[in-house]
């Protein structure tokens, strides 16, 4: 089995760094984008088999760019990661909804879980 490469997106290098520590730490490869333009071309270039997109995005909006990142990479799930359970659209293009405050736990699950799916098949949480 391949080892997996997770992109994770997020403006704050802090949640980066600690996110690619714990999925590192289950063996996953972490690629980072801390911007919309950095995550559109590690998609396109990289490939990867999951990627993780914060819905706060500094001033960018996280929403916005899991649905450029689908349109780019239709078979990649995305996992979306809220600061509160906020009121979300009923139609998303993410495959996964958590929040910050599930846990480290609950985030491997998810993780775990979404790239174990056929594409196409996730559901949101």
């Amino acid at each position: 089995m391949t080892q997996a490469t997770i992109l994770a997106v997020a403006a704050d290098q802090l949640t980066l760094a600690v996110r690619g520590l714990v999925l590192k730490s289950e063996g996953y490869q972490v690629i980072s984008a801390s911007t919309g333009e950095d995550a559109m071309r590690l998609t396109a270039t990289r490939n990867p088999d999951l990627i993780i997109c914060e819905q706060s995005f500094g001033k960018e909006n996280g929403l916005a760019l899991a649905e450029c990142l689908k349109q780019l990479q239709p078979e990649t799930p995305i996992l979306l990661i809220t600061g509160l359970m906020d009121a979300l659209p009923q139609t998303l293009s993410v495959d996964a909804v958590m929040t910050k405050i599930d846990g480290p736990e609950a985030f491997l699950q998810n993780v775990a879980a979404l790239l174990e799916s056929p594409p196409g098949t996730q559901k949101a949480a």
